[in-house]
């Protein structure tokens, strides 16, 4: 955890493409220590970096954190659960998006928009 700590400090003073870098080198190993420092974070912008930097890593393994980062209030945090969401197509993360229809923010008119066009991308993606 150590390591993720220390690139989140580094993006806290600045540095996010350093903290990206750092972060992203981890692997997927260290999806778990970035799930769990995301969080613990107060600061939307490194939630998002923390989201985007899990999903870069393309892992299916990140499919359900992003379920989870998906209910996010700070748009910059959900758009980047949609985007990995997006990325990893899958039968998966299809019903991950579909079931957010309900249960995300169902009168959010922004986030209602942006998760129909992604379940129009992943569903033209997917073999149910």
């Amino acid at each position: 955890m150590t390591n993720v700590k220390n690139a989140i400090e580094l993006a806290r003073g600045g540095h996010r493409e350093g903290a990206f870098t750092s972060l992203f080198e981890r692997g997927e190993a260290a999806i778990p220590l970035m799930a769990e420092a995301f969080r613990a974070e107060a600061d939307p912008a490194l939630r998002a970096l923390l989201v985007e930097v899990i999903w870069q890593l393309r892992s299916p393994a990140s499919i359900a954190f992003l379920g989870e980062a998906l209910q996010d209030p700070n748009p910059d945090v959900w758009k980047q659960a949609l985007d990995g969401l997006v990325t990893l197509a899958s039968a998966e993360s299809l019903r991950i998006l579909e079931a957010a229809r309900e249960t995300v923010r169902p009168f959010d008119d922004d986030f209602q928009v942006w998760l129909d066009g992604a379940i129009e991308d992943v569903s033209g993606r997917v073999d149910e």
